[in-house]
Parts: C-alpha cells; sequence; structure tokens
C-alpha cells in the first residue's frame, strides 16, 4: 500500500490495518512483495540458500520435516543435509526439542557423538535412543529393577546338559 493511500485513512482504519498485520504475524505470516508468506517459509527459503542448496534435492518427507523444524524455530543448518533420511531429521528435531546439543549429544555414561555429521540409518538411530534410554538416571530403584527384570525376560535361557558329578 502506498503512503499516500495509507495517510487517506481513517485513523480507525489504520488501527484497523495494524491490528491485521500483527494478528498475521503472530499466525506465522508476513508480506513479502505485495504477497502473503509464513516466517517457516522465509526461514526455510533463507537457510537452503546459506547450504547451497534448493528444494528439489530433498524429497517431500524431508521437506515436512524441515519445515516442522521453522515452524519449532530450531537451527534449520542441521537439517540442510539432503543425504539424510527423513528419520534422522526426526531424530535430530526430537533431540534439539528435548533441549540436547545435536552436535555433543550425550550417549551412555561418558560417551558423546555428533548426530548432524554423517547420515544414519535407522538401526543406528535405534541404538542410540537405546544406549541414551540406559544412560538416563531412573526414578528409582524400584523402576530400575522392572527394567532389568524385563531385559532378562527378552535374553533366552541356555538349555545346557546336567553334569555329572566330577565335571566342570
Amino acid at each position: 500500500m502506498e503512503d499516500k493511500e495509507f495517510d487517506k485513512l481513517t485513523p480507525e482504519e489504520k488501527k484497523a490495518r495494524f491490528q491485521k498485520a500483527v494478528d498475521d504475524y503472530n499466525s506465522g505470516f508476513v508480506e513479502v512483495d505485495y504477497t502473503f508468506r509464513s516466517v517457516a517459509s522465509i526461514r526455510v527459503e533463507e537457510a537452503m540458500e546459506d547450504a547451497g542448496r534448493v528444494s528439489e534435492e530433498f524429497k517431500p518427507a524431508q521437506i515436512k520435516v524441515i519445515y516442522e523444524a521453522a515452524k519449532a524455530d530450531l537451527n534449520l543448518e542441521h537439517y540442510m543435509n539432503p543425504k539424510f533420511s527423513a528419520s534422522h531429521m526426526k531424530f535430530i528435531m526430537e533431540q534439539e526439542m528435548a533441549g540436547k546439543d545435536v552436535t555433543w549429544l550425550p550417549i551412555g555414561k561418558i560417551l558423546h557423538r555428533s548426530i548432524v555429521d554423517k547420515p544414519l540409518t535407522r538401526d543406528q538411530i535405534r541404538r542410540i535412543k537405546e544406549r541414551m534410554q540406559r544412560a538416563e538416571p531412573k526414578d528409582s530403584v524400584i523402576a530400575d529393577l522392572h527394567e532389568k527384570k524385563k531385559e532378562a525376560a527378552r535374553v533366552p535361557k541356555k538349555q545346557g546338559q546336567q553334569k555329572k558329578k566330577g565335571e566342570r
């Protein structure tokens, strides 16, 4: 809208226009070059440009995760690798939303690993999650005992031969 046109509006109309702009912004939209765009789409576009990537390099599932991360106001730099699977990107997003540093993620009691350096398979992600879960402190001793019982129940018992007297 031109400045001249805006000056001709009454104070109530100006206030209404301003309120609409504020509401649009709070809903995640801004006006860029006379078009409404979501703030997330602008962030994704800028992140791809900074990384030297284009959206055609990514699969639709990956793009969906990238937009979710943009809406959550996460660091999009970690998602700009088209070799990362959508499940890997979701794992990165889960960890960032939990407030963890994905470049130095604690796995186990003393081991740390970056989950954004190279692509991870679903199996690697599963193993990392298991290690992280085992390393987390338990709420109580009873909860720890229940978990150990479940693990013991999953491991099949060895069915061996009975030993004769004098055998080792």
